[in-house]
Protein backbone atom coordinates (compact mmCIF):
# COMPACT_ATOMS: atom_id res chain seq x y z
CA UNK A 1 0.00 0.00 0.00
CA UNK A 2 1.27 3.45 -0.83
CA UNK A 3 2.20 5.11 1.84
CA UNK A 4 -0.03 8.28 2.59
CA UNK A 5 0.73 12.06 1.45
CA UNK A 6 1.20 13.35 4.87
CA UNK A 7 4.55 11.10 5.62
CA UNK A 8 5.52 11.58 1.89
CA UNK A 9 5.35 15.44 2.72
CA UNK A 10 7.87 15.12 5.11
CA UNK A 11 10.43 13.84 2.88
CA UNK A 12 13.41 16.35 1.40
CA UNK A 13 15.07 15.77 -1.78
CA UNK A 14 17.97 17.71 -4.23
CA UNK A 15 15.50 19.92 -6.43
CA UNK A 16 18.50 18.69 -9.43
CA UNK A 17 16.57 15.29 -9.32
CA UNK A 18 14.11 17.62 -11.51
CA UNK A 19 17.40 18.63 -13.74
CA UNK A 20 16.98 14.69 -15.14
CA UNK A 21 13.69 15.49 -16.65
CA UNK A 22 14.52 18.63 -17.83
CA UNK A 23 16.41 17.01 -19.87
CA UNK A 24 14.13 14.52 -21.13
CA UNK A 25 11.74 17.27 -22.05
CA UNK A 26 14.43 19.26 -24.21
CA UNK A 27 14.70 15.85 -25.83
CA UNK A 28 11.14 15.61 -26.58
CA UNK A 29 10.85 19.35 -27.51
CA UNK A 30 8.77 20.03 -24.18
CA UNK A 31 9.00 22.94 -21.92
CA UNK A 32 10.92 22.01 -18.98
CA UNK A 33 8.41 24.94 -16.98
CA UNK A 34 5.48 22.57 -17.53
CA UNK A 35 7.34 19.80 -15.41
CA UNK A 36 7.26 21.64 -12.58
CA UNK A 37 4.10 22.72 -12.78
CA UNK A 38 2.62 19.47 -13.22
CA UNK A 39 5.03 18.56 -9.71
CA UNK A 40 3.56 21.71 -7.88
CA UNK A 41 7.24 22.51 -7.34
CA UNK A 42 7.80 26.91 -7.07
CA UNK A 43 10.90 27.20 -9.50
CA UNK A 44 12.87 30.11 -8.21
CA UNK A 45 14.28 32.69 -10.18
CA UNK A 46 17.31 32.75 -10.28
CA UNK A 47 17.62 28.93 -9.06
CA UNK A 48 18.40 28.23 -5.85
CA UNK A 49 20.22 24.69 -5.57
CA UNK A 50 19.82 24.49 -2.27
CA UNK A 51 16.00 24.15 -2.53
CA UNK A 52 14.19 20.68 -2.11
CA UNK A 53 10.94 18.75 -3.25
CA UNK A 54 9.06 17.13 -0.75
CA UNK A 55 7.94 13.03 -1.46
CA UNK A 56 4.67 13.75 -3.44
CA UNK A 57 6.54 16.14 -5.20
CA UNK A 58 9.38 13.59 -5.98
CA UNK A 59 6.43 11.16 -7.19
CA UNK A 60 4.67 12.53 -9.49
CA UNK A 61 7.74 13.87 -11.04
CA UNK A 62 8.99 10.40 -11.26
CA UNK A 63 5.72 9.44 -12.56
CA UNK A 64 6.18 12.14 -15.32
CA UNK A 65 9.59 10.83 -15.98
CA UNK A 66 7.83 7.60 -16.61
CA UNK A 67 5.40 8.85 -19.27
CA UNK A 68 8.58 10.99 -21.13
CA UNK A 69 10.67 7.71 -21.33
CA UNK A 70 10.03 6.75 -25.00
CA UNK A 71 8.60 2.78 -25.89
CA UNK A 72 10.92 0.34 -26.04
CA UNK A 73 13.92 0.10 -23.64
CA UNK A 74 13.23 -0.16 -20.11
CA UNK A 75 12.75 3.69 -18.37
CA UNK A 76 15.81 3.06 -16.48
CA UNK A 77 18.15 2.96 -19.31
CA UNK A 78 16.72 6.20 -20.52
CA UNK A 79 16.15 8.02 -17.39
CA UNK A 80 19.74 6.87 -16.27
CA UNK A 81 21.46 8.21 -19.62
CA UNK A 82 20.25 11.62 -18.68
CA UNK A 83 21.39 11.73 -14.84
CA UNK A 84 25.32 12.23 -14.77
CA UNK A 85 26.84 10.95 -11.12
CA UNK A 86 26.87 14.57 -9.89
CA UNK A 87 23.39 15.04 -9.60
CA UNK A 88 24.02 13.92 -6.44
CA UNK A 89 25.46 17.03 -5.42
CA UNK A 90 28.47 16.72 -2.69
CA UNK A 91 27.76 12.91 -2.76
CA UNK A 92 28.37 12.87 -6.37
CA UNK A 93 31.15 14.75 -5.91
CA UNK A 94 32.92 12.78 -3.19
CA UNK A 95 32.62 9.81 -5.02
CA UNK A 96 34.48 10.90 -8.13
CA UNK A 97 37.18 12.39 -6.26
CA UNK A 98 37.65 9.00 -3.96
CA UNK A 99 41.49 7.06 -4.02
CA UNK A 100 39.12 3.94 -4.81
CA UNK A 101 35.86 2.27 -4.93
CA UNK A 102 35.85 0.96 -1.20
CA UNK A 103 36.06 4.63 0.20
CA UNK A 104 33.56 5.72 -2.74
CA UNK A 105 31.02 2.71 -1.17
CA UNK A 106 31.95 3.98 2.56
CA UNK A 107 31.35 7.57 1.81
CA UNK A 108 28.11 6.90 -0.22
CA UNK A 109 26.64 4.54 2.66
CA UNK A 110 27.22 7.37 5.21
CA UNK A 111 25.48 10.43 3.33
CA UNK A 112 23.47 8.78 0.99
CA UNK A 113 20.42 9.27 3.37
CA UNK A 114 21.16 13.01 3.14
CA UNK A 115 20.05 13.09 -0.45
CA UNK A 116 17.59 9.86 -0.99
CA UNK A 117 15.87 9.64 2.31
CA UNK A 118 13.21 7.21 0.99
CA UNK A 119 15.82 4.17 1.63
CA UNK A 120 18.25 2.97 3.92
CA UNK A 121 21.75 1.26 2.86
CA UNK A 122 23.58 -0.73 4.69
CA UNK A 123 26.63 -2.97 3.50
CA UNK A 124 27.10 -6.79 4.37
CA UNK A 125 30.59 -8.56 3.62
CA UNK A 126 30.09 -12.35 3.00
CA UNK A 127 33.33 -14.60 1.89
CA UNK A 128 34.48 -12.65 -1.05
CA UNK A 129 31.70 -10.80 -1.95
CA UNK A 130 30.56 -7.06 -0.84
CA UNK A 131 26.38 -6.86 -0.70
CA UNK A 132 24.93 -3.76 -0.78
CA UNK A 133 21.86 -3.87 0.50
CA UNK A 134 19.18 -1.20 -0.15
CA UNK A 135 15.41 -1.30 1.48
CA UNK A 136 13.15 1.06 1.26
CA UNK A 137 11.56 2.95 3.86
CA UNK A 138 8.16 3.72 1.93
CA UNK A 139 6.31 3.13 -0.75
CA UNK A 140 5.57 5.13 -3.11
CA UNK A 141 2.65 3.37 -5.65
CA UNK A 142 3.03 2.91 -9.14
CA UNK A 143 6.44 4.44 -9.79
CA UNK A 144 8.19 2.79 -6.81
CA UNK A 145 9.70 -0.24 -8.78
CA UNK A 146 10.82 2.57 -10.95
CA UNK A 147 12.24 4.66 -7.80
CA UNK A 148 14.02 1.57 -6.63
CA UNK A 149 15.48 1.04 -9.77
CA UNK A 150 16.86 4.30 -10.29
CA UNK A 151 18.49 3.91 -6.65
CA UNK A 152 20.18 0.95 -7.23
CA UNK A 153 21.70 2.21 -10.70
CA UNK A 154 22.99 5.66 -9.33
CA UNK A 155 25.27 3.08 -7.52
CA UNK A 156 26.80 1.99 -10.67
CA UNK A 157 27.00 5.91 -12.56
CA UNK A 158 30.28 5.20 -10.34
CA UNK A 159 32.10 2.79 -13.32
CA UNK A 160 33.12 4.94 -15.59
CA UNK A 161 35.35 6.47 -13.41
CA UNK A 162 37.26 3.59 -12.32
CA UNK A 163 40.79 2.59 -13.95
CA UNK A 164 39.37 -0.68 -15.20
CA UNK A 165 36.03 -2.07 -15.35
CA UNK A 166 34.30 -4.37 -12.87
CA UNK A 167 32.69 -7.44 -15.08
CA UNK A 168 31.55 -9.69 -12.37
CA UNK A 169 28.96 -7.24 -10.09
CA UNK A 170 25.54 -8.12 -10.02
CA UNK A 171 22.66 -5.78 -9.25
CA UNK A 172 19.18 -7.99 -8.11
CA UNK A 173 15.36 -6.10 -7.43
CA UNK A 174 12.73 -8.02 -5.84
CA UNK A 175 10.07 -6.70 -8.39
CA UNK A 176 9.93 -7.84 -11.92
CA UNK A 177 11.96 -6.33 -14.81
CA UNK A 178 10.25 -3.14 -16.15
CA UNK A 179 11.42 -4.08 -19.76
CA UNK A 180 14.20 -6.96 -21.85
CA UNK A 181 16.47 -7.69 -18.91
CA UNK A 182 19.54 -7.49 -21.13
CA UNK A 183 18.78 -4.19 -22.04
CA UNK A 184 19.74 -3.38 -18.49
CA UNK A 185 22.72 -5.55 -18.72
CA UNK A 186 23.97 -3.88 -21.74
CA UNK A 187 23.27 -0.49 -20.44
CA UNK A 188 25.10 -0.79 -17.28
CA UNK A 189 28.11 -3.52 -17.84
CA UNK A 190 26.34 -5.64 -15.01
CA UNK A 191 24.03 -9.05 -14.37
CA UNK A 192 20.90 -8.54 -13.55
CA UNK A 193 18.56 -10.31 -11.18
CA UNK A 194 15.08 -9.55 -11.03
CA UNK A 195 12.44 -11.33 -8.56
CA UNK A 196 15.05 -11.29 -5.82
CA UNK A 197 15.14 -11.63 -2.34
CA UNK A 198 16.42 -8.14 -1.55
CA UNK A 199 17.01 -4.70 -3.47
CA UNK A 200 21.20 -5.07 -4.02
CA UNK A 201 24.04 -4.68 -5.68
CA UNK A 202 26.87 -7.30 -5.45
CA UNK A 203 30.41 -7.10 -5.61
CA UNK A 204 33.66 -8.72 -5.48
CA UNK A 205 35.79 -7.60 -2.62
CA UNK A 206 39.05 -6.84 -4.12
CA UNK A 207 36.82 -4.37 -7.00
CA UNK A 208 37.06 -2.36 -3.74
CA UNK A 209 40.64 -1.85 -4.36
CA UNK A 210 40.13 -0.55 -7.59
CA UNK A 211 41.54 3.42 -8.01
CA UNK A 212 39.37 5.61 -9.67
CA UNK A 213 40.58 7.55 -12.34
CA UNK A 214 40.71 11.31 -11.12
CA UNK A 215 41.27 11.03 -7.07
CA UNK A 216 41.84 14.30 -5.75
CA UNK A 217 42.20 14.29 -1.65
CA UNK A 218 41.64 18.08 -1.20
CA UNK A 219 38.32 18.43 -2.93
CA UNK A 220 37.33 14.75 -1.35
CA UNK A 221 37.88 16.24 2.26
CA UNK A 222 35.92 19.36 1.35
CA UNK A 223 33.10 17.44 -0.37
CA UNK A 224 32.82 15.02 3.13
CA UNK A 225 33.00 18.35 5.15
CA UNK A 226 30.01 19.86 4.08
CA UNK A 227 28.18 16.80 3.67
CA UNK A 228 29.31 16.25 7.60
CA UNK A 229 27.76 19.73 8.18
CA UNK A 230 24.70 18.97 6.12
CA UNK A 231 24.56 15.63 8.59
CA UNK A 232 24.92 16.98 11.40
CA UNK A 233 22.60 20.04 10.72
CA UNK A 234 19.80 17.02 10.14
CA UNK A 235 20.32 15.33 13.69
CA UNK A 236 20.22 18.44 14.73
CA UNK A 237 16.29 18.87 13.96
CA UNK A 238 15.49 15.36 14.63
CA UNK A 239 12.27 15.82 13.41
CA UNK A 240 10.73 12.09 14.93
CA UNK A 241 12.41 12.79 18.17
CA UNK A 242 10.31 16.37 18.47
CA UNK A 243 7.10 15.00 17.07
CA UNK A 244 7.30 12.03 19.48
CA UNK A 245 8.78 14.13 22.38
CA UNK A 246 5.33 16.23 21.85
CA UNK A 247 3.01 13.43 21.36
CA UNK A 248 4.37 12.26 25.00
CA UNK A 249 4.25 15.29 26.56
CA UNK A 250 0.86 15.89 25.99
CA UNK A 251 0.02 12.12 26.90
CA UNK A 252 1.58 13.02 30.28
CA UNK A 253 -0.62 15.89 30.95
CA UNK A 254 -3.69 14.22 30.12
CA UNK A 255 -2.37 10.92 32.37
CA UNK A 256 -2.14 8.64 29.58
CA UNK A 257 0.26 6.13 28.57
CA UNK A 258 1.58 5.62 25.11
CA UNK A 259 2.90 2.33 24.57
CA UNK A 260 4.94 1.88 21.20
CA UNK A 261 2.10 0.60 18.76
CA UNK A 262 -0.10 3.78 19.65
CA UNK A 263 2.74 5.99 18.95
CA UNK A 264 3.84 4.42 16.11
CA UNK A 265 0.23 4.56 14.50
CA UNK A 266 -0.49 7.62 15.53
CA UNK A 267 2.85 8.63 13.41
CA UNK A 268 1.39 6.69 10.64
CA UNK A 269 4.39 4.12 10.66
CA UNK A 270 5.18 0.45 12.12
CA UNK A 271 6.88 0.54 15.99
CA UNK A 272 9.95 -0.80 13.85
CA UNK A 273 9.86 1.87 11.44
CA UNK A 274 9.79 4.49 14.50
CA UNK A 275 12.50 2.48 16.39
CA UNK A 276 14.82 2.89 13.26
CA UNK A 277 14.17 6.52 12.36
CA UNK A 278 14.70 7.22 16.04
CA UNK A 279 17.74 5.29 16.18
CA UNK A 280 18.81 7.35 12.88
CA UNK A 281 18.17 10.66 15.26
CA UNK A 282 20.43 9.30 18.50
CA UNK A 283 17.53 8.10 20.56
CA UNK A 284 15.30 5.47 21.48
CA UNK A 285 11.30 5.46 22.86
CA UNK A 286 12.73 4.37 26.17
CA UNK A 287 14.82 7.59 26.25
CA UNK A 288 12.41 9.48 25.07
CA UNK A 289 9.52 8.51 28.02
CA UNK A 290 12.68 8.95 30.65
CA UNK A 291 13.51 12.57 29.36
CA UNK A 292 9.71 13.71 29.07
CA UNK A 293 9.18 12.22 32.50
CA UNK A 294 11.92 14.07 34.01
CA UNK A 295 10.46 17.04 32.93
CA UNK A 296 7.07 16.85 33.72
CA UNK A 297 8.44 16.03 37.47
CA UNK A 298 10.29 19.50 37.60
CA UNK A 299 6.99 21.12 36.93
CA UNK A 300 5.07 19.03 39.18
CA UNK A 301 7.84 19.22 41.79
CA UNK A 302 7.57 23.25 41.86
CA UNK A 303 3.94 23.95 41.29
CA UNK A 304 2.13 20.48 43.55
CA UNK A 305 2.03 19.18 46.84
CA UNK A 306 2.59 15.55 45.76
CA UNK A 307 4.37 13.30 46.95
CA UNK A 308 7.79 11.85 45.73
CA UNK A 309 5.70 8.13 45.03
CA UNK A 310 3.09 10.30 43.37
CA UNK A 311 5.10 11.83 41.53
CA UNK A 312 7.41 8.98 40.71
CA UNK A 313 3.66 6.93 39.34
CA UNK A 314 2.31 9.81 37.45
CA UNK A 315 5.93 10.43 35.39
CA UNK A 316 5.68 6.08 34.65
CA UNK A 317 8.15 5.07 36.71
CA UNK A 318 8.12 2.11 39.04
CA UNK A 319 8.82 3.75 41.98
CA UNK A 320 10.45 6.67 44.01
CA UNK A 321 13.81 4.97 44.26
CA UNK A 322 13.86 4.45 40.45
CA UNK A 323 12.63 8.24 39.95
CA UNK A 324 15.21 9.97 42.16
CA UNK A 325 18.24 8.01 40.98
CA UNK A 326 17.10 8.50 37.21
CA UNK A 327 16.16 12.40 38.10
CA UNK A 328 19.50 12.95 39.84
CA UNK A 329 21.49 11.50 36.90
CA UNK A 330 19.58 14.19 34.57
CA UNK A 331 19.36 16.95 36.49
CA UNK A 332 22.42 16.84 39.27
CA UNK A 333 20.39 16.46 42.30
CA UNK A 334 17.30 14.71 43.77
CA UNK A 335 13.84 15.54 43.84
CA UNK A 336 13.73 16.87 47.02
CA UNK A 337 16.93 18.95 46.52
CA UNK A 338 15.41 20.80 43.68
CA UNK A 339 11.97 21.23 45.64
CA UNK A 340 13.15 22.32 49.31
CA UNK A 341 15.45 24.32 46.81
CA UNK A 342 13.50 26.26 45.80
CA UNK A 343 11.30 26.66 49.04
CA UNK A 344 14.78 28.05 50.56
CA UNK A 345 15.03 30.63 48.18
CA UNK A 346 11.13 32.08 48.43
CA UNK A 347 11.91 31.98 51.85
CA UNK A 348 14.75 34.43 51.57
CA UNK A 349 12.70 36.59 49.50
Amino acid sequence: MASPDRILKTLTFPIQYMEVGEALCREQSLAPEALYQHCGIDLPRPFMPWQTIDGVQMRLALAHFLDLCPPGPPPLVTFMAHFPLTTHGPVGMMVITSANLGEAVEGTLKYATLIMPAYDFRRQDMGDEVHLIVEPKYDFGRVHDFFTETVLASFLKVMPFLTKPITDGEVHLMHAPMGDPTEYEAAFGAKFIFRARQNKILLPRQALHTPLIAPSRASHMLMKATLEQQRQARLDMKPVTQEVKRRLQTAARQKQLLDAGALAEAMAMSPRTLSRRLKDEGNTLPQLRTEVGIEYAEVLLLETDKTIAQIAHTTGFADAASFTRAFKRATGQTPTQLRTGVAGTEAAN
